[in-house]
C-alpha cells in the first residue's frame, strides 16, 4: 500500500515541479531518454548519422524530416515511444539484481551524452549534481533511498509524455477555449502538431491517445502490482 501512495506522490510532485529549477537534473535526463528514441528512429528511417548530432544539438524540440509518410509517422512518435520504453525498462530492472547498479548505469549514460556533445556542456552542472547524489547513495547503501531515486527517474520518463499531452496540449486547449488564464501563452508540442498535419486526427486527439497509453503503462507497471501486493 505504501508503494502505491509513493508512486502517486512522485507522479503528482514531478508534474507540479516539472518546470521548476529543483527538478531540472531529472527533467534533463528525461529529455535525453526522449531524444535517444527520436534520433534512433530517425536514423533507421533514413535521416543518417546526423540524426543524433542534430537531435542533441540542444535540449529544445528538434524536428527531423525524413522521406515517406510511414517513416515520418514513426519519427514523430519516436520520442514518446522511447520515453515509454525507458520507463518500462527502468521499472522492470528495478525488480532484478541489476537494481544495485541501475543508478550508476543511468549516471554513466547521463554523463556520456553530455560529454560527447559540446553543445550540451551547460548541462554538466546538473550532471555533477546528479552523480554526486548517486555517489552519496552508494556510500549510504540504503535500499529504500535507492528505490525512491529509481522511482523518480523512471516515473519522470513517463511524465514527459503526460506533461506534453495533458498540460501542454489538453489543458492548454481548454484554457485557450475559455480564456481561464489570460497570461498563458504557449502552443502544443511540435511533435503532436506535426502528427495532426500528416493524419486526419487533430492535436487534441493525439494528445489523448498518448496520455491514455502513458496512464495505462503507469497503471500496469506500478498501480496494479501495488494493489495485488497488499492483498
Amino acid at each position: 500500500m505504501k508503494h502505491l501512495w509513493r508512486y502517486i506522490f512522485i507522479l503528482v510532485a514531478i508534474i507540479i515541479l516539472w518546470n521548476q529549477f529543483i527538478l531540472r537534473p531529472i527533467r534533463i535526463l528525461s529529455i535525453f531518454f526522449h531524444k535517444i528514441g527520436y534520433s534512433f528512429i530517425a536514423f533507421i528511417s533514413g535521416y543518417g548519422q546526423e540524426a543524433f548530432s542534430a537531435t542533441f544539438e540542444n535540449l529544445g524540440v528538434t524536428m527531423l524530416s525524413v522521406q515517406g509518410w510511414f517513416s515520418s509517422f514513426l519519427v514523430l512518435n519516436g520520442g514518446y515511444i522511447s520515453s515509454a520504453l525507458f520507463f518500462v525498462i527502468i521499472m522492470g530492472l528495478k525488480k532484478t539484481r541489476v537494481k544495485n547498479y541501475l543508478l550508476g548505469i543511468i549516471a554513466i549514460i547521463y554523463m556520456m551524452f553530455s560529454i560527447i556533445n559540446p553543445a550540451l556542456q551547460f548541462t554538466w552542472i546538473y550532471i555533477i549534481f546528479f552523480v554526486a547524489i548517486i555517489i552519496i547513495l552508494y556510500m549510504i547503501r540504503n535500499n529504500s533511498l535507492d528505490e525512491w531515486v529509481i522511482d523518480i527517474v523512471g516515473i519522470s520518463s513517463i511524465v514527459y509524455i503526460m506533461y506534453d499531452t495533458f498540460v501542454d496540449t489538453i489543458l492548454l486547449t481548454i484554457n485557450q477555449r475559455f480564456n481561464i488564464v489570460s497570461s498563458w501563452r504557449s502552443a502544443p508540442p511540435e511533435y503532436i502538431v506535426k502528427l495532426s498535419e500528416i493524419t486526419p486526427l487533430p492535436p487534441l486527439v493525439w494528445a489523448m491517445i498518448w496520455l491514455v497509453i502513458s496512464v495505462l503503462l503507469f497503471n500496469m507497471l506500478l498501480i496494479k502490482p501495488s494493489r495485488r501486493s497488499r492483498r
